[in-house]
């Protein structure tokens, strides 16, 4: 299908043609010439009509194209602005958040730290923040001196059990101020990690609260469990400057070994309870620490009946260790009766799945705190489990 434009021409080809056709024929030849004149007249009149309208065309195009880069323009500088009110507020926001933030870094660096430092999670995290002294300002206690932080940093790092916990000093850049906001915070960002986070307040310059919070050491779905200690009286003042000092570095080292005690007993608990590993701790304690031995063994006692439960520890095993780990302690009643109960346990069962080291410590523990009835019956039972052990390794 021809164009308009195309249709137009041949029309006026054919036009002309005729024209001409007619000239010859009839047309004088002034006539001819007149109306050759007029032709050319007409033609270029033509001419000039098509170019105005080539250039009315050509003028809405571009007039029309400028106002396409135009709104183009406007466009762009609008969605530029919009991008920039949204960049600003968001650096707004995260400057905000760094600002009031407990932490030293952004909340997604913290978290990769704490995953590397953690193994993923297959340790606890131990964080520690700052004392608040409520006697002081947000300047005094952001940029003031961090009490006790070198001392409950120290006390662990020192501890034969440190490894059990992946200390990460220098996360906590200020105190707790904010004190359930702040730790609600850190929950957030480190919400399926397992954490031990030390924290605590100053009261008057007299008193010392301690506290601990951890969360995701026996169960997840970031269940806390918190430790407040009892109120500390800090060292009255002394006019002597020296022994004012040395009262107070005592003091604070016997906080931060208390505090490490504890952070000590919450990760035999994650081990205990997440991997079935048997509890020591309580072993490395100097013999004039029998009070604190009692304590950390009535923890773990309740810590392998979750084991037991989850299946990380096997019942007569744990019977057994409980049983042990109350003989330690000189609970010479509780260790009776754990090791009655797996006594009892191994008499209705199958003998033959019984190891012989398990039998042999249900012994010693029953020789220790049993009757002579109940140390035959272990008696019994270690002979028959030797015996099975013996055929069994004869292929009998």
């Amino acid at each position: 299908m021809l164009s308009a434009g195309m249709f137009r021409g041949i029309t006026d080809l054919s036009g002309r043609l005729l024209e001409v056709y007619k000239m010859k024929r009839d047309g004088t030849y002034f006539d001819q010439q007149q109306f050759a004149h007029l032709l050319r007249e007409n033609e270029a009149a033509a001419t000039e009509v098509r170019n105005a309208e080539r250039e009315e065309r050509a003028a809405a195009i571009r007039a029309e194209e400028a106002s396409r880069n135009n709104r183009y323009e406007v466009d762009r500088d609008w969605r530029q602005a919009q991008i920039s009110i949204q960049v600003k507020a968001a650096q707004d926001k995260i400057d905000r958040d760094i600002d009031n933030s407990p932490f030293s870094c952004t909340a997604q660096e913290l978290r990769e730290w704490v995953c590397e430092a953690t193994n993923d999670g297959s340790r606890p995290a131990l964080l520690v923040a700052p004392f608040f002294h409520d006697e002081l300002n947000r300047e005094g206690n952001d940029d003031g001196p961090h009490a006790f932080r070198v001392a409950i940093r120290r006390a662990w790092v020192n501890s034969q059990w440190a490894a059990d916990v992946g200390s990460m000093d220098g996360t906590m850049k200020r105190p707790l101020r904010q004190t359930d906001l702040d730790v609600a915070l850190l929950q957030r960002t480190l919400s399926d990690l397992p954490v031990i986070l030390v924290h605590g307040d100053v009261q008057a310059g007299r008193r010392v609260w301690p506290t601990l919070t951890a969360w995701n050491i026996v169960d997840s779905g970031n269940q806390s469990i918190q430790v407040n200690f009892p109120p500390l009286a800090l060292p009255p003042s002394s006019a002597d400057e020296e022994i004012q000092r040395a009262n107070r570095l005592t003091f604070e080292d016997e906080l931060g070994y208390s505090t490490a005690l504890t952070i000590g007993l919450l990760g035999e608990w994650f081990h205990l309870a997440n991997y079935g590993r048997s509890p020591y701790i309580h072993r490395t304690l100097p013999e004039n620490m029998g009070l604190e031995r009692r304590a950390m063994v009535l923890g773990l006692i309740a810590a392998y009946e979750v084991a037991i439960q989850r299946r990380r520890v096997e019942g007569v095993n744990g019977r057994i260790e409980q049983a042990v780990l109350c003989r330690d302690a000189q609970f010479a009643d509780e260790a009776r009766n754990f090791a009655l109960n797996a006594l009892n346990m191994c008499e209705n069962s199958n003998a033959s799945a019984i190891d012989t080291s398990i039998a042999r410590l249900l012994l010693d523990v029953l020789t220790e705190v049993g009757d002579p009835s109940q140390v035959a019956r272990a008696s019994r039972l270690l002979e028959t489990v030797a015996h099975r052990s013996t055929m069994r390794s004869l292929g009998w």
